[in-house]
């Protein structure tokens, strides 16, 4: 087995970060070799925010971040590749040194998570076909969602691409 970190380029992080999916497929092939079980630190601009494992030359994800991690590990360790050309061997030593400096996992619990807009309709159905018209055309990079944990609603705080957005219309 193998460890690579691999950094993702704006668009390819922005995405990840909006959607929840099993695995990315980079736009960097994997390096030679690299195969199926290799462990994987994804990064993007602020950091390691998930880690997976090569699957089918894709990463499958194993465990997402709540935020991304500065870490200690030094990327290219392995060989001077350079992190921003996607991939980067890390040596085992590395590997752990990253693994133990990622803030410990929290236990699953459940979120209320709320998108509200005001919508001009004849009647509800064309106000929900509209709604979801909306959706389709802006998603998550314009619409931000209001989230909090269940039951405690006035702990709330809005996001917006997966990080929290203030809400204040003048900024």
């Amino acid at each position: 087995m193998r460890y690579w970190l691999l950094v993702l380029d704006d668009d390819e992080y922005s995405e990840q970060q909006a959607y929840e999916v099993a695995a990315v497929t980079p736009s960097a092939a994997p390096p030679e070799g690299a195969g199926d079980g290799d462990e994987v630190a994804l990064a993007g601009p602020e950091g390691v925010f998930a880690l997976g494992a090569v699957e089918r030359g894709a990463v499958a994800y194993r465990r997402r971040l709540e935020e991304p991690a500065k870490t200690v590990a030094a990327p290219g360790a392995d060989g001077g590749e350079d992190p921003a050309a996607g991939w980067a061997a890390l040596n085992p030593d590395s590997w752990e040194d990253l693994v133990r400096s990622l803030p410990v996992p929290e236990r699953r619990s459940d979120w209320l998570v709320t998108l509200s807009m005001p919508i001009e309709a004849v009647d509800k159905a064309e106000a929900v076909r509209q709604f979801w018209s909306y959706i389709r055309s802006l998603g998550p990079k314009e619409l931000p969602t209001f989230v909090s944990p269940y039951g405690r609603e006035i702990e709330g705080t809005s996001f917006l691409l997966g990080v929290e957005h203030e809400q204040d219309p003048e900024e």
